[in-house]
């Protein structure tokens, strides 16, 4: 029977580890035997082999519990028959097996293994910064002019060198190290001192663990270094890299010869993540990155993420969200034009989707700030499988997934209720504006009409409800575009209303018909003047009768913002959804 054990990894295990690794060639920089080496003791890492060594997997234990790596070398047999027995000993231990980070391949590979049973998303704190070796060299055009005048003053006297670091060397590497960390020493903490100590390990055991080094003298000092290593046939890998700060020049001058000198050969430098520092994030910027390299954390859950580009899928969901909502083609329309793979959450019953819920990215603005929001869109669970309590589940995975503020208009008294019991307070008023409009002839505002472009709209709506709401529900130009296609398929105008006397007034209105009915979705227009408009929009639409309606609406706040007071009587508009 396969088993596997989780050893130690040792610099003996080097050259297997290396092998399997190339073999699938992955573009994250985890994927190294120096880099994890020189981590492991931070992370309690462990290694298993499998089938004899036809694949491999790390597993390092963390403070939240065990994360693995994806399987590496070997065929997709192996890697599958390993994963199986992690996932069964995560089962039998109680625990929620955690992949990361794993490439967007390993995904697809979760998808097809186990259908409906992962729950992963690639976080941008992590992408790895990919770049063109020759670009770094070379640092040629106006984009790389400040580099330049950099490593300039840097040469200025003539005094620097670069040297490939040895045995001959090392020590004055070690010296510099041991200086860096004093000249931090009012900022140090655990996460530096851990670098520090894997910085070290690097250092002392290069050679043994297959790393490159180089050093910058400045007048005989060194003032920088950094360490690398090959991470498949056309990209290496840079680990460490550090610098006098007050030296100027060091950092790019590092940053190029280190690029020049051990990564020879190779047509693309992988140098790590930012991990959501600003600072660090504007300096790999500031290179101009090839790409970045999308890192993926899968989580073993009932409730997983829905692809739309998956036709299966995609198909499973049409049905599903025509039998909760009756309306049509348009959850085909939907699925092309606003869903994504990252705000679609399913739960997956017999082999298909049963319950979903959208999650679709706005901001909430007040008077005292705007913080990103999630507005909850077409709840819904196929009814042999309600009161089983999927939709909560959906609801408090998607509150813990983005930790943001979930927004949704319940369509009836009893839905809020139901609500309320999930931490959703009430804080958008509805209106039925309709019934106190009536057309007025005789009188109207002089107007010119042009049909709505959705950055403009976008603004315009924002600076509006700013001014005459406490809170409101804001959405970029990409959602007011959706808007409007929907709004055009369904026969309907979106329209900027221009004053003829006073061109920087300008209204909003978007509107259809349906029969003998007047829909006005969204305006900006007061109850006079919409009333003074309604005799003109009749006569356009073939309408009678006008309905207006404003939705009302609750807000669930996540822990961090459970002191956040909501103001009453917050706009929110559903036709953006």
């Amino acid at each position: 029977m396969d088993e596997l054990q989780f050893e130690e990894l040792t610099v003996e295990k080097r050259t297997w580890v290396t092998e399997k690794l190339r073999e699938d060639g992955r573009s994250l920089c985890e994927y190294t035997f120096a880099g994890n080496y020189a981590w492991s003791r931070f992370f309690a890492l462990r290694i298993a082999s499998f089938r004899e060594g036809a694949c491999g997997m790390f597993r390092y234990e963390r403070e939240h519990g065990d994360v693995y790596s994806f399987p590496f070398g070997g065929g997709e047999e192996d890697k599958r028959a390993m994963l199986a027995l992690v996932v069964k000993e995560c089962e039998e231990r109680g625990k929620t097996l955690q992949l990361s980070p794993i490439a967007r391949a390993d995904y697809e590979c979760l998808r097809r293994w186990y259908p409906g049973e992962f729950l992963a998303g690639a976080n941008r704190d992590l992408s790895d910064y990919i770049y063109e070796r020759e670009k770094l060299v070379n640092l040629s055009g106006k984009k790389f002019h400040g580099k330049r005048n950099h490593i300039a003053r840097f040469k200025d006297g003539d005094d620097w060198a670069y040297e490939e670091i040895t045995d001959a060397n090392r020590a004055d590497a070690q010296a510099m190290m041991k200086q860096w960390r004093e000249n931090r020493r009012a900022e140090w903490n655990i996460e530096l001192e851990q670098e520090f100590c894997a910085m070290m390990t690097a250092l002392l055991e290069m050679e043994a663990l297959g790393l490159a080094g180089g050093l910058l003298r400045k007048a005989g000092r060194v003032v920088a270094l950094a360490m690398g290593e090959p991470l498949n046939d056309d990209t290496f890998v840079v680990h460490f890299e550090k610098a006098f700060a007050d030296v100027q020049g060091a950092y790019p001058m590092i940053n190029q010869q280190f690029a020049e000198h051990a990564a020879e050969g190779f047509t693309y430098i992988d140098r790590e993540e930012d991990a959501g520092d600003p600072g660090l994030r504007k300096a790999k910027l500031s290179y101009h990155p090839f790409k970045l390299e999308e890192k993926y954390t899968a989580i073993r859950s009932e409730v997983v993420f829905a692809d739309p580009s998956d036709e299966e899928t995609v198909r499973q969901v049409c049905e599903l969200w025509r039998l909760c909502f009756d309306d049509g083609d348009f959850s085909e329309f939907y699925m092309k034009a606003r869903a994504d793979e990252r705000n679609m959450l399913l739960i997956y019953r017999d082999g298909r989707p049963v319950s979903m819920a959208s999650f679709l990215p706005a901001v909430y603005r007040t008077d005292k700030g705007a913080i990103p929001v999630r507005y909850v869109y077409a709840v819904g669970t196929l009814p042999e499988y309600r009161r089983q309590g999927l939709a909560e589940k959906i609801l408090l995975c998607a509150a813990g997934l983005w930790d943001e503020p979930l927004v949704l208009s319940p369509a009836d008294e009893g839905l809020y209720r139901y609500y309320e019991k999930m931490g959703f307070v009430r804080c958008f008023r509805g209106e039925d504006v309709g019934a106190r409009l009536a057309p007025v002839t005789g009188s109207r505002w002089n107007f010119c009409s042009q049909r709505a472009q959705a950055d403009e709209y976008a603004a315009l709506r924002d600076d509006y409800f700013s001014t005459h709401r406490h809170a409101h529900i804001g959405w970029d130009a990409d959602a007011v575009a959706f808007a409007f296609a929907l709004n055009e398929r369904e026969g309907g105008r979106n329209r900027i209303l221009v004053s003829e006397s006073s061109p920087q007034k300008k209204e909003l209105l978007m509107y259809n018909a349906i029969g003998q009915e007047l829909v006005i979705l969204e305006t900006t227009l007061s109850e006079e003047m919409l009333s003074q408009l309604l005799p003109e929009l009749f006569a356009e639409t073939g309408t009678r009768r006008v309905r207006y309606e404003i939705p009302g609406g609750m807000m669930r706040l996540p822990d961090r913002l459970r002191g956040f007071a909501l103001p009453a009587g917050g706009y929110l508009n559903l036709t953006l959804a």
